[in-house]
């Protein structure tokens, strides 16, 4: 048998392993390594710390920033050392360690170079960094034994806690408010400097040019201005006053005339303007008179292009509806209880009630002759009185009573003082309020109310706040939007301006209020009322007193970099600013969601609710009219927020402050009863410069400015 070929034989061994190291083999186990494999760290003593566990551990030592200054490396100022060695030679050599290959990251002339050694960590400490006593971590330790760990003592002294940006000072404020930082977790916005609610109120002032005296055009003496009104798209403010007149005031900016003096006067009524409203196009004015009519002005030629006359009251408000109705649709209340709705469009073949084109150019242009408006809806009754107001009213005295030459109202008629049109996309739904209670009803006009001996249903009624229902009812003399409608603002007489959410003014299915998929549909006629929320909150301020029904509240809108305002006259003298961005009064607001619930809350959950208290004896407790703050602080405790963040305009007039209005360059008109119609303006040093100037030279005659306290306008380098 023949042997294998030395080929054939290479074929069936192994292929040779690679000669480049040593054949490496599963690591041996040693009873000591055994025994450090099972035995915690912290129990493992050793004689002697790995110097780099010990650089470790000296990174996160409590004590490192206590013991070592850190002065610029090109100071001169070297820190003592704590301890100075007897004899340099005998440290280094106590010190000397076996030894060990060094990897060195930093040159020879590096400031974080350790320069020589000390007592506790084995270098002195008289460095120029805290981490020039640390030896590097990236020493290689000749065995693993060395790498063992110890416990080190506790520091002498606890550290000092970091402290946040707003506790240190106003620097820390102001690099706070740079750097977008947040006072605390959850909150979106600072509260000092920058979230302070004043600086949107704080920068009104008026000057002696800014005011217009009323006079009278029947003869010598002043007149008593009432309402005013300003156009949407210009400067022009329009007066009404007691003679029947309007006035038009120019306060733009680049007026070639004064606000002082008169634009452009007519004659609207033979009684006195209870007040006005523009169309959304400046091109028609409405007004509403004590003669029991209203009218709508053409403002090109200042002549009448219709006549409402269906009242048998004085009227108290006239607005507009806003939306697809083109100014021809126009809503209007009176002192005889009734709402009435026209519609221009109607007096003639159904048409659009369009202005020419050619009548800016033209000059031959002539408006045709007035014709009397059709009315479309009425709203008999529409606050009528229940049988228990009706018991209520002998011991609270007269309401909305007529003055000022007005004519006065049927007994029994409960006066309807305020309406408001909802936005466009929901202009068919209005609200109204009265002089009985503080209850806001909603309506729909596309359902037809004409009987005069039914009471009209309503869509949603809101109901009082509960603090009414243990004091007496008051009434509201005026209702506004805010710039988006979400919220609207009610000025009551108890000296509250309420908020409410437009989105549950009827609470529960709500097709009425929807705006999408077309026209929202209709309820069916006489359909039951539904109940809707009350007040979120109110604002107070003890500037703002209403005792008159001809007090009314204002919106600012949101547009152009200016913030929301709500302004109010006053009784005080003084108009009243209120800013309304809830994030500024937050802390109050927090509490509410959680706390509000059908017991405790204003939505009117039964229509069996006692508005008075009863003694033990049973006999009602009497009622007693005032207006005075004085009493009503005796009232029970509100169950909403109060808001008492407000600035009064002080020194601009010396009687009741009426109708207030905001122009389209957010500047605000006031009208008192001191015959004097004053524009204010904001300017920031101005406004500081009449609150903190003095009356030296007579330097603040005729002027007037926003109080925001004596700790606004402190410099802050004087702050304490």
């Amino acid at each position: 048998m023949s042997s294998a070929g030395p080929d054939e034989n290479s074929k069936l061994l192994s292929p040779p392993r690679k000669r480049s190291g040593k054949e490496r083999k599963d690591p041996s186990i040693t009873p000591r390594k055994f025994k450090r494999f099972f035995t915690p760290r912290s129990r493992a003593l050793s004689s002697q710390l790995s110097p780099a566990r010990q650089a470790l551990r000296d990174l996160g030592a409590p004590t490192i920033n206590q013991r070592y200054q850190t002065p610029a490396p090109s100071s001169p100022l070297q820190p003592v050392c704590e301890e100075e060695p007897e004899d340099e030679d005998l440290t280094l050599q106590s010190c000397r360690i076996p030894k060990r290959r060094k990897i060195q990251h930093t040159p020879e002339s590096s400031p974080i170079r350790p320069l020589s050694l000390g007592p506790s960590y084995g270098l002195e400490a008289g460095l120029l960094s805290p981490i020039q006593s640390l030896k590097s971590s990236q020493e290689l330790c000749e065995s693993d034994d060395e790498c063992s760990d110890i416990e080190l003592p506790p520091p002498s002294h606890p550290p000092k806690p970091i402290l946040s940006l707003p506790s240190r000072g106003l620097a820390g404020q102001l690099a706070q408010r740079e750097l977008g930082g947040l006072p605390r977790a959850g909150r979106s916005y600072m509260s000092f400097p920058a979230a302070d609610w004043r600086i949107d109120t704080a920068n009104f002032y008026s000057r002696p040019d800014d005011v217009h005296t009323c006079t009278s055009h029947e003869g010598p003496g002043q007149c008593i201005p009432f309402c005013t009104a300003t156009c949407h798209r210009s400067g022009i403010t329009a007066i009404g006053d007691e003679e029947g007149r309007v006035r038009l005031l120019d306060s733009s900016n680049n007026s070639s005339e004064p606000f002082s003096k008169i634009h452009l006067t007519f004659t609207a009524h033979t009684n006195a303007v209870i007040d006005l409203h523009f169309s959304d196009d400046d091109y028609l004015l409405a007004t509403a008179s004590g003669d029991q009519t209203g009218q709508v002005i053409d403002m090109m030629t200042q002549s009448p292009v219709a006549y409402l006359g269906q009242h048998t009251a004085s009227l108290k408000q006239i607005r507009f509806q806003p939306g697809q109705s083109n100014s021809s649709v126009l809503a209007t209340s009176s002192r005889d209880g009734s709402v009435q709705i026209w519609d221009l469009r109607c007096s003639r073949p159904v048409q659009d009630f369009q202005t020419s084109e050619a009548r800016s150019t033209n000059l031959s242009y002539r408006l045709p002759p007035p014709r009397r408006g059709c009315t479309i809806n009425s709203f008999y009754h529409a606050h009528a009185l229940t049988s228990r107001q009706i018991r209520q009213s002998a011991s609270i005295g007269p309401g909305d009573t007529p003055s000022r030459r007005e004519m006065p109202s049927r007994s029994n008629d409960v006066s309807v003082t305020t309406l408001q049109f909802l936005p466009a996309g929901q202009e068919h739904l209005l609200l109204t309020a009265c002089e009985a209670d503080a209850s806001i009803k909603l309506w729909d006009i596309r359902s037809i109310h004409s009987s005069r001996n039914k009471v009209p249903s309503a869509l949603s009624v809101t109901a009082p706040p509960e603090s009414h229902d243990h004091w007496r009812p008051f009434g509201i003399s005026s209702l506004t939007l805010g710039t988006d409608a979400s919220r609207l603002y009610a000025l009551c007489k108890d000296n509250t301006v309420y908020a409410y959410s437009t989105a549950h003014l009827i609470l529960g299915h709500a097709p009425e209020l929807s705006c999408r998929n077309g026209e929202p549909p209709r309820r069916r006629h006489n359909a039951t009322t539904q109940q809707g929320l009350g007040p979120l909150y109110g604002f107070r301020h003890p500037s703002f007193h209403a005792t008159s029904f001809y007090i009314k509240c204002t919106v600012r809108p949101a547009k152009d970099g200016r913030s929301e305002l709500l302004a109010v006259g006053s009784n005080n003298s003084c108009a009243v600013l209120f800013p309304t961005q809830e994030r500024y009064f937050e802390d109050e607001l927090s509490g509410m969601i959680s706390n509000m619930s059908l017991d405790n809350s204003t939505i009117a959950t039964t229509t069996g609710r006692t508005s008075t208290k009863r003694q033990a004896s049973g006999v009602r407790r009497p009622l007693f009219r005032t207006n005075s703050s004085t009493s009503l602080s005796t009232r029970p405790k509100d169950n909403i927020p109060i808001i008492r963040t407000g600035t009064p305009l002080v020194r601009g007039h010396e009687r009741e402050v009426g109708s207030v209005a905001w122009t389209n360059e957010g500047k605000l008109i006031t009208v008192g009863d001191d015959y004097l119609i004053r524009c204010w303006s904001e300017d920031r040093e101005q406004a500081a410069d009449l609150r903190t100037g003095g009356e030296t030279g007579g330097r603040r005659w005729g002027c007037g400015w926003a109080e925001a306290g004596e700790d606004f306008d402190v410099p802050d380098d004087d702050e304490d």
